[in-house]
């Protein structure tokens, strides 16, 4: 990564469309083939995708968008589950915890390729 944490342009660059991703995640969670950390992830990611283009005055999106990211740092702090160079606790991530998902998702695609 060269950017950090890296943009959401570079993060998502090879993610799956939101509706493929989101059809996906569902798949995966009720069939039970996705762990926790993987399910607050791509669930964190897939809320900050949907999240770009949306009005910030638009508080259910943006409540959304930080539940997720609250769950998955909270998540990695309890299980010491993060990938990247910064960890979950770290007080960088109060001023963008957008740019923690970023961080954290950018290393699990480039690990989890798709076919």
């Amino acid at each position: 990564m060269t950017d950090f944490p890296p943009s959401a342009d570079t993060a998502y660059i090879n993610a799956p469309h939101v509706q493929e991703e989101t059809e996906e995640l569902l798949r995966l969670r009720r069939a039970g083939r996705i762990s926790d950390r993987d399910w607050l992830l791509r669930h964190a990611a897939l809320t900050d995708r949907q999240a770009r283009g949306a009005d910030p005055a638009d508080s259910k999106v943006q409540t959304a968008l930080q539940r997720s990211v609250d769950k998955l740092i909270a998540f990695d702090t309890a299980n010491a589950t993060t990938a990247g160079p910064l960890a979950a606790d770290d007080p960088a991530w109060a001023a963008d915890p957008r740019g923690y998902i970023r961080q954290e998702y950018a290393l699990w695609a480039a690990r989890n390729t798709r076919p």
